[in-house]
Order: C-alpha cells, then sequence, then structure tokens
C-alpha cells in the first residue's frame, strides 16, 4: 500500500500541466516629475475714522483729551486725514489728544508663508510732540490679524499723556507704543496720503526703525485656505511736552507711512 501511494503521488505531480516560460507576469515602471509653483497674492488697503465695516469715515472725529480743553474737534473729516485741530498744552504737564478709531488696515493675501505691516512717520515732529498708537483688537503691538469685523476702539474719558524727558516723548500711557521717524530710507516726494497707487502718494521706505503693527505667519490658521482678508485697527494720540511751543498751520506736514512686507 505505501508503494502504489507514492506511485500515485509521482504520477499526480508528472500530470500536471506545465507553465510556459513567456507567461511569467512582471512589472516595470517610470515617472515624470511636473514642476510649478502657486503665485502668492498680496494687497493692503488702509482707511481713516474707520467704522467696524472697514468703511472710511468723514464725521467730525472722536478725539478724547488728556485733560478737558487741550483740543475739541470742529469739521468734518478728509479722506486719509487725522485732524486733531488747535491743542492747547500746559505750561506744567504733558497733554495728549486720542483720535477713537484713527486707521484701519486690510490686507488680501494667499502667502503661505505669511506678512508684516509696520508704521513710522516721515519726518520728525516739531520738537516738544510727540506720536503714540493704541491697538484695538488687541492688548499690545503687533496685533494679530482679526477676520472680520474690524476691532473698534473702546476708549473713553481722558485716555493720559505720555512721558517726557525734556521735549523727547520717552514713553506712552498704558497699552500704548511711539510710531518712530523713519530712519535710512528715502521719500517719494509725494505730497497727498492715500493708498497704493494714489497720486502724488508720499510715502518714506524703507525704513531701519518702525513700530509692527500687525504680523502673520500662517495665514491658513485664521481665515482657511485660500486667498484671506486680514484687518487690524489703532487709535492714534498726539502728545505735547510740558510748555511745548506753539506751531505754525499745524504738523500738516507729518505723514505716517504704513508698509506691507511679504515674509
Amino acid at each position: 500500500m505505501k508503494r502504489s501511494l507514492a506511485a500515485s503521488v509521482m504520477i499526480a505531480a508528472l500530470l500536471a500541466p506545465a507553465v510556459p516560460a513567456h507567461a511569467t507576469t512582471s512589472t516595470t515602471s517610470g515617472n515624470a516629475q511636473l514642476r510649478f509653483t502657486s503665485g502668492a497674492t498680496l494687497t493692503m488697503s488702509i482707511v481713516t475714522q474707520y467704522s467696524a465695516a472697514g468703511a472710511q469715515g468723514n464725521a467730525v472725529p472722536t478725539l478724547l483729551p488728556s485733560l478737558a480743553g487741550v483740543c475739541t474737534a470742529i469739521a468734518a473729516e478728509t479722506n486719509f486725514s487725522l485732524s486733531f485741530g488747535a491743542l492747547a498744552p500746559r505750561s506744567n504737564a504733558a497733554t495728549a489728544c486720542l483720535y477713537k478709531n484713527a486707521v484701519a488696515v486690510a490686507v488680501n493675501s494667499n502667502d503661505a508663508n505669511g506678512f508684516v505691516v509696520n508704521e513710522y512717520l516721515d519726518t520728525t515732529p516739531t520738537s516738544g510732540i510727540g506720536i503714540c498708537a493704541f491697538p484695538n483688537g488687541g492688548a499690545s503691538f503687533p496685533l494679530t490679524p482679526a477676520v472680520a469685523p474690524v476691532p473698534v476702539s473702546a476708549r473713553s474719558g481722558n485716555p493720559v499723556a505720555g512721558t517726557f524727558t525734556g521735549n523727547s516723548l520717552t514713553s506712552c500711557a498704558a497699552g500704548g507704543t511711539i510710531v518712530p521717524p523713519g530712519t535710512g530710507g528715502v521719500s517719494s516726494g509725494g505730497a497727498n496720503p492715500g493708498n497704493v497707487g494714489a497720486p502724488g502718494l508720499e510715502f518714506y521706505s524703507p525704513s531701519g526703525t518702525q513700530l509692527t503693527f500687525m504680523t502673520l505667519g500662517t495665514p491658513t490658521a485664521i481665515a482657511g485656505p485660500g486667498v484671506g482678508n486680514y484687518y487690524a485697527a489703532e487709535d492714534i494720540q498726539v502728545n505735547m511736552a510740558p510748555g511745548a511751543l506753539s506751531t505754525t498751520v499745524g504738523q500738516t506736514g507729518v505723514y505716517m507711512t504704513i508698509q506691507l512686507v511679504p515674509n
């Protein structure tokens, strides 16, 4: 029985059909590399006396004096201007006038690397005068952008003035930061405020000294994928040293440049 079983097994193996050599399958691969980039889009616009919708305002501005009588708004506003009117310094104390909802910045971007917005004065103000900025929608600069609505000011009453050493503003009241004069840049020679592309636009760029206003490192973390609109806003305060000298026609020649810089 054992011998027959062995024979039967051998016969079965011999009867199994042979697989032709040409029927053996194998896979080979090749590839092509696709090369492309998706372009970054960054644009910026500013408005003054802004609303929560980010609209330009032209009403009589809301001014908050550090002491009664320091400043009083008397006229409707002009686009891209901050009008503080006639300021009244004191002989024995620093004084200030704060403009509520002064400036809002909107950045439209899909740049995955993010951006920085900074600001600085085109020229140094008259001796005894300094400019402070107060963030809206955050405790301090630089601000993290808001998507919408634009943060509005919650300040009221009589915001205190900054601190002077002699005729130089050395610090702002709590929450505020000095807007410094620019350094190392070149003036465009223009005579008008406004957005990029405005005829006769005055700007001073680039500068080695600035206040960092708004930063964003990863746009999609706030607005989701694609192009997003990002906002930040501030109040602006004019400060006067004790006994500050009078000026002629007001400080109409001081411009504040706001600059968008890709990371």
